[in-house]
C-alpha cells in the first residue's frame, strides 16, 4: 500500500499544489571589470597588476620569501567561492593543533592602492567559538582582534585606547564610516556570517589550499564590495576589495619562539603590527551591484525555475547594453507557477523543464519553446578527511585535506533522502535505531568509495541539504531513484543485505518505516519522520527533525550553506532569548567539514562544492561535466510536445550524466505586443550565441553549464524568429507555419539529439561499470501500478498545439534575484510578477511555503 498524498502529479484540475512564493530577489548584476590596483612595490602585492589576468599569485618576504599564494579568480566576482592555494610554506607544526606555521586569511575593504589597513578587515568573528578549529587547539588570541596579550607585547604596535575592562582591540571601521572600537564581532559580522579563515594548514610537502568565500556588500555590508558608485552612469565594476593572507611562522611578535608561549602555541592576533607587516594582499574585482543598465530602458519580465538562474544572472548586463537595451527582470518561481503563467494571457517569458499541459494552456494560445540552458542536478559535497582513532598513520596524515571524489548509486541516495541514517534523523529515533549512523559507517558506501574507509564523520553525512520548493528537478531525481530496481526494493522495505538486489556484505539497513513503499516520482523532498527529542528542562519545546535538518529556501541557499560548512541546524537551547528557543549552530570548523547539498551544477561549482558522480543506467559513475551533460542531452527524446525533450534519467547511453536537465524558455507570441516580441526574440538570439560561450565575465555562460549543441541553438534561433514574426498578431494572422519548428526530432534536431557543442567539444567519455551490488541491476521497464484509490500515475497531458521554438528572455542579476511579488496561484490564475529594475537597491524578501492536499479520489 502506497503512502497517500505522495504520488506523482495527477491531472492538475484535481490536484493543484498551492504555492505561496515571496521570491528572494536582490537587484544585483554583473558587468566586466577593468581595474587592478597598484601596489607592485609592496611586498606581497599582486604580480603584474595591470595585466588583467584573473588568476593572481603573490609571494612573501623575509622568513616567508619562499611562500607563493595563488588566488584562482580575482575578476568578475560575485558572492562565490574561490580557490586559494600555496606552495613553499613550512609545514604546520602539529597534526592535532595549530601551534605554528599556518596561514590566516580575511577579506577587507580599502581604497588605498597598496592595500587595506587592519581596521578595514573582517576578522575576529570566529573567536566566539573559542581559539582553534573544532578539537584542534590554537593560541588564545590568534583568531581575535585583541592586542592585549598579558606579558607578551608587540613593540611595533601602537596600542589603541583600552575598553572598560582594560583590553585593547583593533577597531573595525566599516565602509560607511561606522567605527566599532572594541570587541571581536559587531553589527556587521559574527561567527555565523564572517568569511574569515583563521587557520589554514600547510601539508608536509609545503603546499595547501582552501576555498575562500568572496562576499559582496549583500553578505558583508561592512565591506561594501561590489557596490556601484553613486550616479546614473552604468558601472563596469563595483567597489574593489582585498584578500589578505597573513603567514604565521614559528616566532612571536616579541621574537620569542612559539615553544616558549603558553601551551607551546603562537598567541598573538594576525592584526598585530609585527604579524600584519608580513601580509600578502590580492585585489578582488567585483561585478557591480545595481546601476549596471541604462536608465529609461523598457523592462521585460521573465520568471522561471532555478536551473536557469545562474545563466540569466550572467547574461543580463550584456543584454541591457546591446540591441534595444531592454532590461529583463527575472523572478525565481516553481516550474508549476511558470506553466500557469505561460497560460495566463500575459505570458511574458518563462523558464521551465517540462511543457504546459492542456489544462494549463487555453486552446487559443499556442506556446513556443526554445532550449536555452543545459545543466544538471547534482549532490555537491564538501568533505574533509577526518580519521578515526584506529586509522593507519597514513590516513591520519591526511586529516583536514579535502576529498575530491564521491560516488553515489540510487540506493544510497534513497537512504539519504528518506531520513534512514541515524545522523540524518536522530540517534534517539526508534525508527532508524538499527541503521548505520551515516554514509561513513555504511559498508555499501565505503566499498564504492574506499578512500572514505577509516574515516569518522561524527554526526555528519547522514542527509542532504534540500530545498523546500516544488520542482521538476525533484521529480527528475526521484524518477532516477525509482527506476533503479535495487533502490525500489529498498524503498519497499527490503533490507540492503537481502532480496534480489541486496548484498550480504551490506549492513542490513532498512528504509525509515515512515517512507516505506514511497510512491514516486515526487516533486518535493518530504521529511516524514515525526520524531522529536524531549528535554526535562524545556519539555514543551522538543528538538524535532526540521530543527536538526531544516529545508532551505532554494538550491542556491543549500549550496551556499554547504560551501560554508553550515548545516543550518538549530540544536543549541538558548535560555537568554525571549522566548527561549533553539539557536543556530555555527558552521563546521575548517578541516572537519562534511556536508552534502542538492543544487544545480552551476550553483554547486560557484560555491566550491564538488559534484558527486552518480550511477547511470549503464552502471557508470558520471559527473555533470560538459561531456557528461552533452551525452545526457543526446539520450533525450521528444515528448508529447515535439519541440520539448524529455529527460532520460535511466538512460544506458555511454558516459551520460543521469540527472541532465535541459531548460526551455517559453512564451505565447499572440499574447505579446510587437515590441515585447522583438525584445524577447533578441534575448533568445543572444542566449543561442554569445550566451553559450563559457567564461566568468558578464554575458558569458557560467561554469556548470554545457554549451548547447548546434541543433538546439538552431531551434532557439528559429524560435526567436517565430516570436518576432507572430508577436502582436492574432492566431488567424500568424500564417500556416505558426505551429511547427521544422526540426526533425528523430534526427537529432529540435528536442533531442545533437553532437557538436558551441565549445567545439562533444561526445561522451566512457566510464567503468561498477559492481556495487545495487548497480548491476537492470532498470525495470514495467509500468508502475496506480496508487490505491484509483489515482492515475500517468503524466498530465501536454499541450497539443505548439508554435516554432520558444522564446525566453533572461535577465541577469549578478549573483542574486530580483524582488518580485508572485501572487498566490489558485486554479488557472497565473502569477504576475513585476520585476524591479536592476539599478534599484537590493532588497531581501521572504520565503517559501508549500501547501499540499490529497487528491479527492484517493
Amino acid at each position: 500500500m502506497r503512502i497517500p498524498g505522495t504520488g506523482p502529479r495527477a491531472p492538475r484540475a484535481k490536484a493543484v499544489r498551492v504555492l505561496t512564493v515571496a521570491v528572494l530577489a536582490l537587484c544585483c548584476a554583473l558587468s566586466a571589470g577593468a581595474f587592478v590596483g597598484a601596489g607592485a612595490d609592496l611586498a606581497g602585492a599582486a604580480d603584474n597588476p595591470a595585466s588583467g589576468a584573473s588568476p593572481v599569485s603573490v609571494t612573501g618576504k623575509g622568513d616567508f620569501a619562499q611562500l607563493k599564494v595563488t588566488v584562482e579568480q580575482t575578476r568578475h566576482l560575485v558572492n562565490q567561492v574561490v580557490k586559494v592555494s600555496w606552495t613553499g610554506a613550512a609545514p604546520t607544526v602539529s597534526e592535532t593543533a595549530y601551534a605554528a606555521d599556518y596561514l590566516q586569511m580575511m577579506q577587507c575593504w580599502g581604497d588605498d592602492s597598496t592595500g587595506p589597513d587592519p581596521e578595514q578587515c573582517q576578522f575576529g568573528g570566529s573567536s566566539a567559538l573559542g581559539p582553534g578549529s573544532g578539537n584542534q587547539s590554537a593560541g588564545a588570541y590568534t583568531n581575535t582582534r585583541q592586542l592585549s596579550y598579558g606579558s607578551l607585547s608587540d613593540e611595533n604596535q601602537t596600542m589603541p585606547p583600552p575598553s572598560p575592562t582594560g583590553i585593547s582591540y583593533v577597531a573595525f571601521h566599516s565602509v560607511d564610516g561606522q567605527i566599532t572600537p572594541t570587541g571581536n564581532s559587531n553589527d556587521f559580522f559574527d561567527s555565523n556570517t564572517s568569511n574569515e579563515v583563521p587557520y589554514a594548514r600547510t601539508n608536509p610537502d609545503g603546499t595547501g589550499e582552501v576555498y575562500f568565500e568572496a562576499q559582496t556588500s549583500l553578505e558583508a555590508p561592512g565591506l561594501g564590495c561590489g557596490e556601484a558608485a553613486s550616479g546614473d552612469t552604468p558601472q563596469a565594476e563595483g567597489r574593489q576589495c582585498w584578500l589578505v593572507v597573513v603567514p604565521r611562522g614559528e616566532t612571536e611578535v616579541d621574537g620569542a619562539r612559539y615553544t616558549a608561549q603558553s601551551g607551546g602555541l603562537l598567541q598573538s592576533s594576525p592584526l598585530s603590527a609585527t604579524n600584519w607587516a608580513q601580509r600578502l594582499v590580492v585585489p578582488l574585482h567585483f561585478e557591480p551591484i545595481g546601476n549596471f543598465c541604462p536608465l529609461g530602458a523598457d523592462e521585460r519580465p521573465t520568471l522561471g525555475n532555478e536551473m536557469i538562474a545562474e545563466a540569466v544572472g550572467r547574461w543580463q548586463p550584456a543584454l541591457c547594453q546591446s540591441g534595444s537595451k531592454a532590461i529583463f527582470g527575472y523572478a525565481q518561481v516553481t516550474d508549476e507557477t511558470a506553466r500557469r503563467k505561460l497560460g495566463s494571457g500575459t505570458p511574458g517569458m518563462v523558464f521551465l523543464n517540462e511543457p504546459g499541459t492542456a489544462e494549463q494552456i487555453p486552446p487559443d494560445q499556442v506556446p513556443v519553446y526554445a532550449p536555452v540552458a543545459l545543466s544538471g542536478l547534482t549532490i555537491g559535497f564538501l568533505v574533509e578527511s577526518q580519521s578515526s582513532f584506529s586509522a593507519p598513520d597514513e590516513v591520519k596524515a591526511r586529516n583536514g585535506r579535502r576529498l575530491t571524489s564521491l560516488r553515489l548509486n540510487q540506493r544510497l541516495v534513497a537512504k539519504l533522502l528518506t531520513e534512514s541514517y541515524q545522523d540524518g534523523n536522530s540517534r534517539f529515533a526508534p525508527s532508524t535505531g538499527k541503521n548505520p549512523f551515516n554514509l561513513g559507517r555504511d559498508p555499501e558506501f565505503t566499498r564504492l568509495n574506499p578512500e572514505y574507509a577509516h574515516l569518522d564523520f561524527g554526526g555528519k553525512l547522514g542527509d542532504v541539504i534540500v530545498p523546500e520548493a516544488l520542482s521538476d528537478s525533484a521529480r527528475l531525481l526521484w524518477d532516477w531513484v525509482d527506476q533503479d530496481p535495487a533502490a525500489r526494493e529498498f524503498l519497499d522495505g527490503t533490507a540492503d543485505n537481502t532480496g534480489k538486489y541486496g548484498d550480504a556484505a551490506n549492513s542490513g539497513m532498512t528504509v525509515n518505516p515512515h517512507y516505506r513503499k514511497l510512491d514516486l516520482p515526487l516533486d518535493h523532498y518530504p521529511k516524514s519522520d515525526p520524531f522529536c527529542q524531549q528535554f526535562e528542562d524545556h519539555p514543551d519545546t522538543p528538538l524535532c527533525v526540521q530543527d536538526k535538518h531544516p529545508y532551505t529556501l532554494d538550491m542556491h541557499g543549500a549550496a551556499r550553506a554547504a560551501g560554508r560548512g553550515d548545516s543550518l541546524a538549530r540544536t543549541t537551547w538558548d535560555m537568554t532569548t525571549t522566548p527561549p528557543a533553539y539557536k543556530k549552530d555555527p558552521p563546521q570548523p575548517a578541516g572537519q567539514r562534511a556536508i552534502l547539498a542538492l543544487a544545480d551544477s552551476s550553483t554547486a561549482l560557484r560555491y566550491g562544492l564538488i559534484p558527486a558522480q552518480l550511477r547511470n543506467g549503464a552502471g557508470q559513475y558520471v559527473g555533470p561535466t560538459t561531456a557528461g551533460l552533452l551525452a545526457g542531452q543526446a539520450a533525450m527524446r521528444p515528448g508529447a510536445v515535439k519541440s520539448v525533450a524529455e529527460a532520460a534519467p535511466a538512460t544506458k547511453a555511454k558516459g551520460a550524466y543521469p540527472l541532465t536537465s535541459l531548460t526551455y524558455a517559453a512564451t505565447v507570441p499572440s499574447r505579446l505586443t510587437a515590441a515585447e516580441g522583438k525584445d524577447y526574440a533578441e534575448f533568445l538570439t543572444y542566449a543561442a550565441d554569445g550566451g553559450q560561450r563559457p567564461g566568468v565575465a558578464a554575458g558569458q555562460l557560467p561554469e556548470g553549464y554545457a554549451p548547447l549543441p548546434k541543433a538546439l541553438r538552431a531551434q532557439t534561433v528559429q524560435a526567436a524568429a517565430t516570436i518576432a514574426a507572430q508577436a502582436g498578431k492574432t492566431p488567424s494572422e500568424e500564417g500556416p507555419d505558426s505551429t511547427g519548428t521544422g526540426s526533425d526530432p528523430d534526427g537529432g534536431g529540435g528536442a533531442a539529439g545533437g553532437g557538436d557543442a558551441a565549445s567545439g567539444t562533444g561526445g561522451a567519455p566512457g566510464g567503468a561499470p561498477a559492481g556495487d551490488g545495487a548497480g548491476s541491476a537492470e532498470p525495470s521497464g514495467s509500468p508502475k501500478p496506480a496508487p490505491s484509490g484509483g489515482v492515475s500515475t500517468a503524466s498530465p497531458k501536454p499541450v497539443a498545439a505548439e508554435a516554432s521554438s520558444s522564446p525566453t528572455p533572461p535577465w541577469a542579476l549578478g549573483a542574486v534575484r530580483y524582488v518580485v511579488l508572485i501572487v498566490l496561484i489558485t486554479g488557472i490564475a497565473a502569477a504576475i510578477g513585476g520585476p524591479l529594475l536592476p539599478r534599484l537597491a537590493p532588497v531581501v524578501a521572504a520565503g517559501w511555503r508549500s501547501l499540499r492536499r490529497e487528491d479527492d479520489t484517493t
